[in-house]
């Protein structure tokens, strides 16, 4: 049990090493990178312009959508869809004829 404990003891502090020069790399990685992204006044405005060019697509994306009802795909697909309406309401017509015509049959005397 003993040589187990000093084992694992050795891999453990080994290990540990390991990730300490694993921290210090990264450590070194990320002030390299720190001082690669100073903020200068050409960044500075760089980020603004990026700001100002977002705003100004959300302000045309809220244009466009207003628009939106006047797409000519969308006037097509509506056009398209249009035969298929006019079918569907002569077919309600026929069935309300063919019901009112069965109930006088059914029912004679009451065509009110």
């Amino acid at each position: 049990a003993g040589v187990r404990m000093n084992n694992l003891i050795t891999s453990l502090e080994n290990e540990l090493g390991g990730l300490k020069k694993e921290k210090t790399k990264l450590d070194c990685d990320l002030a390299g990178r720190q001082a690669v992204l100073c903020h200068s006044d050409e960044r500075q405005g760089l980020l603004d312009g990026v700001k100002k060019l977002e705003e100004e697509h959300g302000d045309l994306e809220k244009k466009l959508e207003k628009f939106s009802d006047c797409d000519p795909d969308l006037y097509l697909e509506m056009k398209k869809g249009l035969a298929t309406t006019k079918e569907s309401a002569n077919r309600w017509v026929d069935n309300i004829w063919c019901l009112q015509g069965w109930m006088n049959k059914k029912f004679p005397g009451r065509e009110k």
